[in-house]
């Protein structure tokens, strides 16, 4: 790093509206009226916001017990990615982001359809 200016490693959805359209079942149990807010609808957000959700929404014990190990496992692999990317890790990053999406695929195949 130079003394003015930061490298950073990171990771962002380029297109949030995919996320709506490759979970739309996840998407509307979070953001039913879509997502809002600075943070938006990406991949790192729906991972948080399912979080959130299944720990603090009253979700019944359904809808818990079918996607509360899912979500758990879901934001593992978000704290582990975050962590590579502080590391400056890319490859380990790259590897955990394609696991993060094959756990929301999992996820959308168990969320029940509204």
């Amino acid at each position: 790093m130079g003394r003015y200016l930061q490298i950073r490693v990171s990771a962002s959805t380029f297109r949030e509206e995919e996320v709506l359209q490759a979970w739309p079942r996840l998407t509307t149990l979070v953001w039913p009226d879509g997502p809002v807010g600075p943070d938006g609808g990406g991949v790192l957000q729906l991972v948080a916001a399912l979080d959130d959700a299944c720990n603090f929404a009253g979700w019944n014990d359904t809808l818990r017990k079918a996607l509360g190990q899912g979500i758990e496992r879901a934001a593992v692999l978000k704290a582990n990615l975050e962590e590579a990317l502080a590391e400056w890790n890319p490859r380990e990053a790259n590897r955990l982001s394609d696991e993060i999406e094959a756990a929301l695929d999992e996820l959308e195949r168990l969320a029940p359809a509204s």
